[in-house]
């Protein structure tokens, strides 16, 4: 009970001390996301308008939410360690999911009767989630970086009496960029099961009450 407490407050402190490095990378996501639906929506409407039946065409329920869980955190631990390289991977993951998402969602409103709904509405539950998930762990990526930088300009600072020194005087960083990497794999377990067995049927009640 102790350590959940305290990964509890060390959670909410990683959170707080880095609230504006995460709300900017919020904002660059759902810059990517808006730009990749805007950019793709001639290409995908001049491509599919004259061989894709407009409708017909269903989100996929059929996906397994262990192996959602796997693909993800696989994809968020690859970044946050390749982020060692001046934390560009964690930039330019947000980049990609943000830009592919909104693609997506052109893909599905020129497939789908409403699609651009029914695809909003798909993404909210489990969405809010896993796109915090992946934006917290760009963060911690970035913050990886950053006291691997710090680390080394304190060892060759003449201020600083050794590695060990060193290593306490950016210790705290490292410790926020592990907690919002446990924290984001907290959502990610939550995301999973939504995105297998519950967004689908959700937003096809909700288009139905429309």
């Amino acid at each position: 009970m102790e350590t959940l407490i305290k990964f509890k407050d060390l959670t909410v402190e990683s959170l707080k001390n880095h609230k504006k490095l995460i709300i900017g990378l919020y904002v660059l996501f759902i810059i990517c996301f808006i730009g990749g639906w805007i950019l793709s929506a001639d290409v995908v409407n001049s491509a599919l308008n004259s061989t894709v039946p407009s409708n017909g065409t269903q989100l996929n329920s059929e996906i397994n939410a262990l192996d959602l869980f796997i693909h993800n955190e696989a994809g968020g631990i690859l970044t946050y360690v390749a982020s060692l390289f001046f934390a560009i991977p964690a930039v330019v993951m947000i980049i990609f999911n943000g830009a592919n998402l909104g693609a997506a969602g052109a893909l599905f409103n020129s497939l789908m009767p409403n699609g651009c709904l029914r695809y909003v509405i798909y993404l909210i539950p489990h969405g809010i989630f896993e796109i915090t998930a992946t934006v917290i762990q760009s963060a911690a990526g970035i913050l990886l970086f950053l006291f691997i930088l710090g680390f080394v300009r304190s060892a060759i600072s003449k201020d600083t009496d050794g590695v060990s020194q060193a290593f306490d005087k950016n210790k705290k960083v490292l410790i926020h960029s592990i907690i919002l990497m446990i924290f984001s794999t907290i959502l990610l377990l939550i995301a999973a099961p939504l995105e297998a067995y519950f967004s689908v049927p959700f937003s096809d009640f909700i288009m139905n009450l429309l």
